[in-house]
């Protein structure tokens, strides 16, 4: 900004010297001056050609100033000019360090730790059904695409089928109540209420001491259900 405001002093110098070398120096002088005498009047007609050389003289030197004072401003623009291009570079390639200085660089341990993960990823990878086989072609494996039967040699609950929906807790309730239902309708038809001595005396069977033992070995596979969905923390 000094060195603007220097420059545009100079050039206001300049532009005011130009002004007044525009003002023929004999009108200037002619002005407020008294009447002249018809001698004084003819000496002074008698050199014209010393006035027109003034003339010339001063004209000459306002468009040297006016040409100068250009040429100084267009200076003063171009390196303002410079300068704030200058300015915008720099600040440029302080925001590039920066993103540099922030950028992430790798390390041993950071490089080393994606290799372990990376690693166990593939492994459960190749041990799962996502991968084409010519043996799953051929229907040769029970496993289906994303639903894994066994899991680093343990049963998922994908294998219980429809009821991996259910909770460890809720196939243990049904166990006990399907076991106790079933136990009692066996002891029933066996037992208390003989089923086979009723009909060889001409009676029929009670439908639901049947019904009743068949949920036995049904209490069963819930049991398994559960311990399966027990071991996978469900």
């Amino acid at each position: 900004m000094t060195r603007l405001a220097t420059a545009c002093a100079a050039t206001a110098a300049l532009c005011f010297v130009a002004n007044k070398a525009f003002v023929v120096p004999g009108a200037a002088g002619n002005i407020g001056a008294p009447v002249r005498s018809a001698p004084q009047a003819l000496a002074a007609a008698a050199a014209p050609a010393e006035s027109a050389a003034a003339a010339s003289a001063s004209w000459g030197l306002a468009a040297a100033g006016l040409c100068l004072g250009g040429h100084v401003g267009l200076a003063v623009a171009s390196r303002s000019k410079a300068a704030r291009k200058a300015e915008g570079e720099a600040e440029v390639t302080v925001k590039v360090a920066s993103k540099e200085a922030l950028k992430y660089v790798e390390t041993p341990q950071d490089q080393r730790l994606f290799e372990l993960v990376y690693l166990q990823y593939t492994s459960e990878y190749m041990k799962g059904p996502m991968y084409w086989d010519v043996a799953k072609g051929q229907g040769g494996l029970p496993h289906y695409a994303g639903e894994p039967m066994t899991k680093n040699g343990q049963m998922t609950s994908n294998v219980i089928g429809n009821l991996k929906t259910f909770s460890s807790n809720e196939l243990a309730f049904l166990s006990m109540l399907f076991f106790g239902i079933g136990l009692y309708g066996n002891i029933q038809f066996l037992f208390i209420d003989p089923q086979w001595a009723k009909v060889d005396a001409g009676g029929f069977f009670n439908v639901s001491y049947i019904v009743e033992s068949l949920l036995l070995p049904i209490s069963f596979f819930f049991h398994i259900s559960c311990y399966i969905q027990r071991m996978n923390g469900k």
